[in-house]
Order: structure tokens, then sequence, then C-alpha cells
């Protein structure tokens, strides 16, 4: 039996003690959004898995694709800036390397240098990929269900979501409502990369 996102948040809700109720559903429609654990679930859970999926490179979670070009030309050009610009992955929580499309030398790979940024694409900000390698591809996290997890990423984030479902479901009532809204806040965390 595949596990989902039902049994995720539902773990965590034991973990949290205080003998409360299983959610129904699938992120992110738990309940219907019909309980107050449902809405809370609904605004926290996918940012506690991208969360964690943004630490230690999980292996599982690798998936290579061919970048697609955003029809911009890339920052400043050849002279001292990148040529080619990219659509950054819409499934991508972290993109971990860009290579070309064929290696010269497959035993002695060049490193890619790229950098994330954003751009005007069709009329919308998005965010986007600078290299210098045309057709590049890239290995990146895509975020995938929760039946391929890895054990010890599946306790990481019922551990993540379980301490903030405790905080945001029972806290003081300002603090718990603040919490909730800290969902957005958690996923800009998660959406910062240095490079």
């Amino acid at each position: 039996m595949a596990i989902t996102s039902n049994d995720i948040a539902n773990q965590a809700i034991q973990y949290t003690g205080d003998n409360q109720a299983s959610v129904q559903g699938f992120y992110p429609n738990f309940d219907n959004n019909n309980t107050t654990l449902g809405k809370i679930l609904n605004r926290l859970y996918g940012p506690c898995v991208q969360t964690v999926g943004r630490q230690f490179g999980w292996d599982f979670a690798r998936n290579i694709v061919a970048l697609t070009a955003s029809g911009n030309a890339g920052p400043f050009g050849p002279a001292g800036g990148f040529q080619y610009e990219y659509l950054y992955p819409g499934n991508g929580v972290q993109v971990w390397q860009l290579f070309p499309a064929a290696a010269a030398d497959v035993n002695n790979p060049l490193p890619v240098n790229w950098s994330v940024g954003n751009n005007i694409v069709a009329a919308a900000q998005v965010k986007v990929i600078w290299a210098n390698q045309a057709a590049a591809g890239a290995a990146y996290n895509n975020n995938p269900n929760e039946g391929t997890w890895d054990p010890g990423f599946r306790e990481a984030v019922v551990r993540l979501l379980a301490s903030e479902l405790a905080m945001a479901g029972a806290g003081k009532p300002d603090l718990a409502q603040s919490l909730v809204e800290s969902g957005s806040g958690f996923e800009q965390i998660a959406e910062q990369r240095t490079n």
C-alpha cells in the first residue's frame, strides 16, 4: 500500500498528542478545508515538505530534465555575464546541478557555472536559471510523491509538521493564528538558496 499525504498528516497529528481526530482527504484538500485542523494542514503541509526537501540533496528526489529556454538572452551576455536563460523547472524544489546535453569527456566533466534569478517571461515574473551552457540539462529535486520518499525523509517531514501543528493548533490564540499564517513565510524561506 502506497504512502499518501493523508498518512503523513495523520502520523504528525498522532505525534502532537491531545487525542485529536484524524483528517480525511489529501493535500491540499484535507477535510475539504472544513475543519480547523484541515485548514492548518492545508497551509503547512506543502511548505514543510519543501523545507525538508531542500536539506541534504535527498537521492530519492533526484530527477534529470532538459531545461527549456525562456526566450530571453542571459544577463550581460558573453562579456562578463550569462549567455542563456532557462525556465526554472515548474515542479522544482531545488536545482542541484547543470550539465551539457553531451559531455566532451564523460570521465572528466567540466562544471557548469549557473545562477538562479527572476525575469519577465511572457509578461509574468518567473524564476529562471542563467548559465553559459547551450542546451543545458539539470539535476534537481522534483518533489516526488510520498510513495517514493526515503524513510528518513518521511520521519523528518512528520516531525517538522507535528511541531508546526502543535504550535499552530494548540498555542495561544494570537500565536496560533500567526503560526498558521506563517506557512507562506515558511515557504519563502524554503525557496532561498545560497550559491
